[in-house]
Formats: C-alpha cells, sequence, structure tokens
C-alpha cells in the first residue's frame, strides 16, 4: 500500500515542532489532503498538536465551568463559599437556579 505522505510533505511537517487545527487545516488545503488524516499523521510523528477549542458541550450547550457557577453563587449571596467548587455540576445548576428564581420573585 503506498503512502500519500512522501519524504517531502513528511519534512514539510516535521520541520514544524507544534501545529493547532488551524494550520493543520491549511496544510491540507495546500496539499490537496484531509484535515484528519493530516492531524492523524501529526499525531504519528510524535508532533505537539492543540485541538481546536471546543465551545459547547456535547448537548449543544455553552461550557460553564464550575467555578464560574460557583462565582455566580456567591455574588448571589454576597459571601464566600469557595469548597461549593466540590459539588455536582448538576446540583450546583440547580442551586444558582433556585436563587436567581429567589431573587425574581423579590
Amino acid at each position: 500500500m503506498s503512502s500519500v505522505y512522501t519524504a517531502t510533505l513528511v519534512a514539510q511537517l516535521e520541520s514544524q515542532a507544534e501545529w493547532t487545527y488551524a494550520q493543520a487545516v491549511a496544510f491540507a488545503e495546500e496539499n490537496s489532503l484531509k484535515p484528519r488524516s493530516v492531524i492523524a499523521k501529526i499525531k504519528s510523528l510524535g508532533l505537539d498538536y492543540e485541538p481546536k477549542p471546543t465551545s459547547v458541550t456535547k448537548t449543544g450547550e455553552p461550557v460553564t465551568r464550575k467555578g464560574e457557577i460557583v462565582a455566580a453563587i456567591e455574588a448571589s449571596l454576597g459571601v464566600g463559599v469557595g469548597s461549593l467548587v466540590k459539588a455536582t455540576k448538576a446540583d450546583l445548576e440547580k442551586l444558582a437556579q433556585a436563587l436567581e428564581n429567589m431573587g425574581s420573585e423579590a
């Protein structure tokens, strides 16, 4: 089976120690390759690769960190409760929603 990655292409890939998703896509377009193939080759060569950041969860909702939820709860209560970060994200979201509902009823 013949590889689409010639010695020249491999040398071009190896000439850059770190790759981002955007760089891999650009390289793929320049060389008539598929981005997934280029990314796989970068990883198989052991080069550093930084995937594109995800801005939504698997369910399509925006990513919210537990620390952000705790900060909103602390702001609502007016007290610092940093240990809340150890609670589950679902429980924190319920608590934040309950506090928001209480604030809108007042």
